[in-house]
């Protein structure tokens, strides 16, 4: 996650941590996806614009982060990457309680 900008880097992880706390309900595949930015927006970054966030996730898919397709000036569809998942369990080996202070370092 090197490639990231902070902004970035905040945003996926707290998609991943949502993910995991969704798994506990929902089959993985299920859990992973978010119908389009503005709901990525309203759960994770409500001070931003639709757009900004829209952005955020084609900078995230155009590096293999996520996935997403373009529809009505959204990003819709969008689906954790088999990567990123790896990554993330690799870099938070306790799960949820790893995560929390990491988005927190992230915060200016």
């Amino acid at each position: 996650m090197d490639d990231l900008t902070k902004e970035q880097k905040h945003l996926l992880v707290s998609m991943y941590k949502e993910m995991l706390s969704r798994k506990l309900v929902l089959p993985l595949r299920e859990a992973r996806r978010f119908e389009n930015s503005d709901v990525v927006r309203d759960l994770f970054c409500p001070d931003k614009t639709s757009d900004d966030v829209s952005d955020l996730c084609w900078a995230l898919k155009e590096k293999e982060y996520i996935d997403c397709y373009p529809g009505d000036e959204l990003a819709d569809e969008i689906t954790i990457s088999d990567r990123t998942i790896n990554y993330m369990e690799n870099r938070f080996k306790n799960g949820l309680k790893d995560i929390a202070p990491f988005l927190a370092s992230l915060i200016p």
